[in-house]
């Protein structure tokens, strides 16, 4: 594969893992991160994904995104773009066969140390104070902390706000970054296939 800097446009929600694996990939990349919040808005979602592709339409672009927009691949057409393989940004940091185990136990929302610290925005963003939130996720058994970072522990205050917030009891499972950082180093890959 070519040395060759990429522009990586991904969702400010995968912040933290991208900088510490930055590191430990075999090319460089400049990156943008796009506000956690826009899934929850397609046309806000489109407009800011396509804002930042027009600013990196000159390099290969690695986008680090789940299919968070119905026509996500649409987005990308036109660019040397290409999406890593994840339906979400859970799936991104665990395996599918790790989020289909846990779904075998019941249906549990997920944490990450981006989304707990972002979580506050995104349910205002979806109008949901703590009466609409606790209504909305009165279907999941509880929340998983995905522990990509490895320091659980400093996010103890923030799971415990989210857990007052919504009523859900969360339990913490350790999250390595190997899975994520292979999906990110086969988009690199396909783009070389691709462009070259």
């Amino acid at each position: 594969m070519s040395t060759a800097g990429y522009s990586m446009i991904a969702c400010g929600v995968f912040r933290k893992e991208i900088e510490r694996i930055s590191g430990d990939l075999d090319f460089s990349f400049d990156p943008v991160y796009l506000d956690p919040g826009l899934h929850v808005d397609f046309d806000e979602l489109a407009l800011r994904l396509r804002e930042a592709l027009e600013s990196c339409k000159n390099s290969k672009i690695i986008v680090v995104y789940g299919a968070c927009h119905p026509k996500m691949n649409d987005l990308l057409r036109g660019y040397r773009a290409e999406l890593i393989d994840c339906q979400n940004c859970i799936d991104a940091l665990i395996t599918r066969r790790e989020v289909e185990r846990i779904a075998s136990e019941g249906l549990y929302f997920y944490l990450t140390p981006g989304w707990i610290e972002c979580w506050r925005d995104i349910f205002r963003r979806l109008g949901w104070g703590m009466e609409e939130a606790r209504l909305e996720m009165g279907c999941f058994k509880g929340v998983i902390f995905i522990d990509t970072l490895g320091n659980a522990d400093a996010y103890e205050k923030d799971l415990l706000e989210f857990m007052d917030f919504t009523l859900l009891q969360y339990r913490i499972i350790p999250g390595k970054l190997d899975h994520f950082r292979s999906l990110i180093s086969d988009a690199a890959k396909r783009l070389e296939v691709r462009y070259g």
